[in-house]
C-alpha cells in the first residue's frame, strides 16, 4: 500500500504545472535587483544595456514570452547601442555582463577630474 501511495506522490509532482519563472524585473543605470515572478507565458528573462557615453548606462531586465541575444563582444558597441542578453532559468538575469567599451564606463565627474589633474600637470612642469 505504502508502494502504491508513494508512487502516486512521485506521479502527481511529476505532472504538476511548474512553478512560473522568476526575473529580476527593473530599470536603472546600474546592476538593478528586483526579483519578480513571470507570467506563466514568459520563457525568457531578458537584460538590454543601453550605452550611453555622456549619460552613463541604463540596465533594463524584464520576462519576456521569447528573446534574441545579440552577444556583442566588449569594444564593438559605440554609443547609442544596445546589448542584448536573454537566459532562462529562476533570477538568471542578477549578473550584469559588461559589454560597454572601457571609454563608456567612466562617469563625466571621473572625465572632468582627469582633465583637470593633466592640466595642473602641464602648468607645474611649465609645459
Amino acid at each position: 500500500m505504502k508502494t502504491v501511495l508513494l508512487l502516486l506522490l512521485a506521479l502527481a509532482v511529476a505532472t504538476s504545472p511548474a512553478c512560473a519563472l522568476q526575473c529580476h524585473v527593473c530599470s536603472s543605470s546600474t546592476n538593478c535587483k528586483q526579483p519578480q515572478t513571470c507570467p506563466a507565458s514568459s520563457q525568457y528573462c531578458k537584460t538590454v544595456t543601453t550605452v550611453d557615453t555622456l549619460t552613463g548606462n541604463l540596465v533594463k531586465k524584464a520576462c519576456v514570452d521569447s528573446c534574441t541575444s545579440n552577444n556583442s563582444q566588449q569594444g564593438q558597441i559605440s554609443s547609442g547601442s544596445w546589448v542584448i542578453q536573454c537566459c532562462q532559468g529562476d533570477l538568471c538575469n542578477e549578473r550584469l555582463y559588461n559589454a560597454a567599451p572601457a571609454r563608456a564606463l567612466f562617469s563625466n565627474a571621473t572625465l572632468g577630474l582627469a582633465m583637470s589633474l593633466s592640466f595642473l600637470a602641464l602648468m607645474v612642469l611649465g609645459l
